[in-house]
């Protein structure tokens, strides 16, 4: 995979818990061996008390020529599965927890296998779709198509409510589950000072997009070019982690098709990419070239020396912006370098660029422009003809993307917990 990670932050607390089978006939690492060895590959006709198990659809051609799974194949592909596809994968997860292969799971059973895809079952489905306690994989196959079609698009608004001001100190970062896996995540926190409880935050919604020191040697009205970018996807690494804008407090998550967790096909990424916090690109406001938005907080790539670790967040220098077409729809890109980087004192605007990274923005745009390629889709279009737009541009870009999430906020309504 992608090159080698550097050493956590010091405020990183990793907590590895694979998911656990409600079964007791197995110790619980048998069954956790049992799960990674059917997911990793697949599984063959079982027939256990007269009960028949589906064969998987045979193995996609290129992945027989290539000699690797169809996980793998999934992983980097962008085409869309067929439904045999989703089927065969769905029904590789499904026997995985069906660990005695009896063709059903419990509704203990069931409730993990759905919080290790990530999309938690309520108890009212599950009180539809099982009889008896019990669940069927065709049941279950048919409640996945719908359930996603209906909360693709939804928005978790859950944010917590500070009694003292947001600082960068009392973040806590903590990583759950196995890393490349649908049960991975990457969990925010913050410690409150006065009370000393320690609260799950979004970091969508809770860490501020602009930074607020507590000692200021301006007035506050003056712009510091001082914003939190956080970081998504460390430089030299190709796994498509992102906030998780449905689920709630919005960890960061591997991005998941129907389970199968994606990779960038065109490489590692060559800079530290993520987000601001408090922004939003809405699919109503109309951009340059007559696209909406797409729907997602304000993309930003930080191009600075060091490499920073997922989840991580910095103040950065805000240097331009280029406006990436993808698929239709706007999608902002914020050239921006970390203020603690050695090269930060250097650069001021988008100009400066390349008289100390020369070549570093030809590169940028044409891997943006580039990158879908390789997995069978058409380079991305820019808007003002590829060409970098200035620190102050980017500034107004941000600002206006702030209002936007903070409309959003105000007409889904912010929930305290």
């Amino acid at each position: 995979m992608g090159g080698s990670s550097s050493t956590p932050q010091s405020n990183y607390v990793k907590s590895n818990t694979p998911p656990q089978s409600g079964r007791r006939k197995m110790s619980a690492n048998d069954e956790t061996t049992s799960q990674k060895a059917a997911l990793s590959t697949g599984l063959e006709e079982t027939v256990v008390n007269n009960a028949s198990f589906s064969t998987p659809p045979v193995a996609l051609p290129e992945a027989v020529q290539r000699n690797i799974t169809e996980f793998d194949l999934a992983a980097y592909s962008k085409d869309e599965f067929s439904v045999s596809m989703e089927r065969n994968i769905m029904l590789r997860f499904f026997n995985a927890f069906d660990v005695q292969q009896i063709g059903f799971l419990s509704v203990e059973t069931m409730e993990q296998l759905c919080k290790y895809l990530g999309d938690p079952i309520s108890a009212d489905e599950i009180e539809l779709l099982t009889r008896e306690g019990q669940m069927t994989f065709d049941r279950f196959f048919e409640w996945w198509g719908e359930h996603g079609k209906r909360s693709a698009h939804a928005f978790a608004m859950v944010s917590a409510a500070f009694s003292v001001p947001y600082h960068q100190q009392q973040l806590l970062v903590e990583e759950v589950g196995e890393k490349y896996t649908p049960s991975y995540r990457v969990n925010f926190f913050f410690k409150d000072v006065e009370t000393t409880e320690l609260k799950q935050i979004s970091p969508w919604h809770d860490i501020p997009y602009a930074v607020r020191d507590w000692v200021r040697t301006t007035p506050e009205s003056s712009p510091t070019n001082r914003y939190n970018f956080i970081c998504e996807i460390p430089k030299w690494t190709r796994a498509k982690f992102e906030i998780a804008t449905s689920e709630t407090f919005n960890p960061i998550k591997q991005d998941m098709k129907n389970g199968v967790p994606r990779f960038y096909k065109h490489g590692d990424m060559m800079w530290n990419y993520g987000a601001f916090p408090q922004t939003w690109e809405s699919t109503d406001h109309v951009f340059q070239e007559g696209v909406k938005g797409d729907n997602d907080p304000l993309d930003a790539i930080e191009i600075g020396m060091v490499q920073l670790t997922t989840g991580q967040v910095v103040p950065v220098k805000i240097l331009g912006i280029l406006g990436m077409i993808d698929d239709g729809q706007m999608d902002w890109k914020v050239i921006c370098i970390s203020h603690a980087d050695p090269v930060a004192k250097f650069l001021d605007d988008i100009s400066d660029v390349p008289k100390f990274l020369p070549g570093l923005l030809e590169a940028l745009r044409e891997w943006l422009r580039t990158y879908k390629i390789c997995q069978g889709g058409v380079e991305n279009k820019f808007a003002f003809s590829g060409e970098y737009k200035d620190a102050a541009f980017a500034h107004k870009v941000i600002q206006e993307s702030h209002f936007m999430w903070r409309n959003l906020r105000q007409i889904r309504q912010k929930t305290h917990v």
